[in-house]
């Protein structure tokens, strides 16, 4: 169905997250074990590799890294700005690009998957 299409359209491009966000009614398509805490530690089916983010393909250029390291010290687009000597536009250009390059959606994920890749 269609369904079925969507999802192996976006398996191509490894954009899974809408799928697993969309609720349990999906995971027949998806093949994915109940969400975290239903099973027993070590029991049930292996992880989905779709669960982990993929790794970083485009390398963060400096000023993105600059951007990502006053996030982790959780410094507002506005006071980012200040302190790079920039418009709020380019930090918010800047957050955007480093959202698409670490496959996250918000400030904290960005931290937290910039920490699990030793970015920071």
């Amino acid at each position: 169905g269609l369904v079925a299409r969507a999802l192996a359209e976006a398996r191509r491009e490894r954009l899974i997250r809408p799928f697993t966000e969309a609720g349990p009614w999906i995971r027949r398509y998806l093949g994915a074990a109940p969400p975290a805490g239903r099973l027993a530690p070590g029991t049930g089916p292996s992880p989905s590799p779709y669960e982990s983010p993929p790794p970083v393909v485009e390398q963060l250029s400096g000023r993105e890294r600059d951007v990502l390291r006053r996030l982790a010290l959780a410094m507002s687009t506005e006071e980012i700005a200040a302190d790079l000597y920039v418009s709020v536009n380019t930090v918010k250009t800047h957050l955007k690009s480093v959202y698409r390059k670490l496959s996250v959606n918000r400030r904290n994920e960005a931290v937290r998957r910039a920490r699990e890749l030793d970015l920071l």
